[in-house]
């Protein structure tokens, strides 16, 4: 967003990265910290919203981008194509040994398996509380709460079995992981969109169409590969977001 704000406008982006979460962002943005940021649909529709989980993509869409706007005074523009859902991932040698397909199939070995889970994921209403509530089961082992950056190397070393993932996250076939099945649908969708202020919009119209520009461009596949080039190849992730606006052609 910052790479294609300041290459088809006048303005200068300033960059504030790795704040936390989305309570810190949305916060931040309501106080006038913050101009706008990417938020998932289905985040917005959960934590801040507080509401229950839907499945239908484009009724979680219009949901946030209505109660948003009546709200906050925050818009919504067009998310940009990939949906980065919460998954539970497991080794895929030992997922086969053991015939977990889906996540209901983990329920005749939760006195067996360790799960490790970030913190954000163990607190939120769409994470761990409301995935145990709606698949009626509880991991036995203590629940070994780490960093999102360190629960990869973890499963792949076999000190968990068990870890909360992103559907979009390039470490998945890195380490030979396999998502779970989703079978009862807990999850939303979460569809990632620029959220931003509507006196910002005001005040500057022309960001809408410039945003509006990565609407349905990005898939699951190509934020999965970009990852990847972040996460296993250390490259910067400014180099492979230009990288791929202009491959696509938007600057």
């Amino acid at each position: 967003m910052s790479i294609l704000i300041e290459e088809n406008t006048g303005l200068k982006v300033d960059r504030k990265l790795n704040l936390g979460g989305t309570l810190v962002c949305f916060n931040a943005l309501r106080r006038g910290d913050l101009d706008l940021y990417a938020e998932y649909t289905g985040t917005g529709l959960t934590v801040v919203l507080k509401r229950e989980a839907v499945s239908e993509r484009d009724k979680v869409y219009q949901l946030v981008k209505e109660a948003y706007r009546g709200k906050f005074n925050l818009i919504w523009l067009k998310p940009f194509g990939f949906n980065d859902t919460y998954t539970l991932t497991m080794r895929r040698k030992q997922a086969m040994e053991l015939g977990i397909n889906r996540i209901s199939d983990l329920e005749p070995y939760i006195d067996l398996l360790i799960p490790g889970f970030d913190h954000e994921f163990m607190e939120r209403p769409d994470g761990y509380p409301g995935l145990a509530k709606h698949y009626g089961f509880r991991f036995v082992k203590e629940t070994k709460e780490m960093d999102p950056g360190l629960m990869y190397r973890a499963i792949a070393e076999g000190s968990v079995d068990v870890i909360d993932g992103f559907s979009t996250d390039g470490r998945i076939p890195a380490f030979d992981l396999v998502i779970l099945e989703d079978d009862k649908h807990f999850f939303p969708p979460y569809y990632a969109a620029p959220l931003i202020r509507a006196d910002i919009l005001k005040k500057y119209p022309e960001l809408e169409g410039v945003l509006n520009k990565l609407g349905s461009k990005i898939s699951d596949e190509t934020m999965r590969q970009m990852n990847y080039e972040v996460d296993e190849e250390g490259r910067k992730p400014e180099d492979v977001a230009r990288e791929f606006l202009e491959r696509n052609r938007l600057i």
